[in-house]
């Protein structure tokens, strides 16, 4: 857990960060780091909109916020979510759902899904600028990241090779501690906390449900960790606005 993995984290997961090449226990000790990223990832999607860019249009500061973080993941882990819709909707299992997942061509389930996911993102956040929310912006790419690891670490026995086996051996008990620390400290941080409850307990339902589709379908790969990561970035964004 030394600042050496958090920058492994966030060139991985970021355009941020120098590339390199690091060897595979290297990417597995960086996934401590997860929620210190998404911390990194919601200081630059809320820079904008803080700022004053837009000041008098919050739908369009919410379309900032959300440019911004796609820009800076490269779109990474909304391509994980496309992909595991478009598997899941096809209602196939076994190595047919595993076909579908590892398809690169964009599906109509995948498309809907980005749509309403994306676009709820979107006026989420757009409604959050407007109220000036600026921490509870920043707190949903935090809680989004530690979905993702959450996830890793139920369902890692079930990793296949790629990129989510390099993490795999990383996700102990230890880094998910470390990881809900972070992320605690953050959360204590940045909003109220009945935000921060809110936001854990809707979070666990995609966590859930992604965790019984790996179990389903006796398998996990970094698409599911994707797929955690934005929904859980829409949900820490509608608890916040529940409340």
């Amino acid at each position: 857990m030394s600042p050496g993995d958090f920058l492994t984290a966030l060139s991985f997961l970021t355009r941020l960060g120098r590339p390199a090449v690091v060897p595979p226990e290297r990417f597995a000790a960086s996934v401590a780091w997860f929620p210190a990223v998404g911390l990194v990832v919601g200081l630059v999607a809320a820079a904008g909109p803080f700022l004053g860019v837009f000041g008098a249009y919050p739908a369009l500061q919410g379309w900032l916020a959300l440019c911004l973080s796609l820009w800076l993941t490269r779109g990474l882990h909304a391509d994980g979510l496309a992909d595991i819709a478009d598997a899941y909707g096809s209602g196939a299992n076994g190595d047919r759902f595993w076909g579908i997942l590892k398809d690169s061509r964009a599906g109509p389930f995948g498309i809907l899904a980005l749509v309403l996911t994306l676009g709820g993102q979107g006026l989420a956040f757009a409604a959050l600028c407007g109220q000036g929310r600026w921490g509870e912006l920043v707190w949903c790419f935090v809680l989004g990241r530690l979905a993702g690891l959450v996830l890793l670490r139920l369902n890692r026995a079930r990793v296949r090779p790629g990129l989510g086996a390099l993490f795999a051996s990383g996700a102990t008990d230890a880094a998910l501690g470390w990881a809900c620390a972070c992320a605690a400290v953050a959360g204590a941080l940045l909003c109220p906390w009945r935000t921060l409850a809110a936001s854990l307990v809707l979070c666990a339902l995609p966590v859930w449900r992604l965790t019984r589709l790996s179990r389903l379908q006796g398998g996990f790969n970094g698409d599911f960790i994707g797929a955690g990561i934005v929904l859980g970035e829409l949900c820490a964004a509608l608890s916040a606005l529940l409340l």
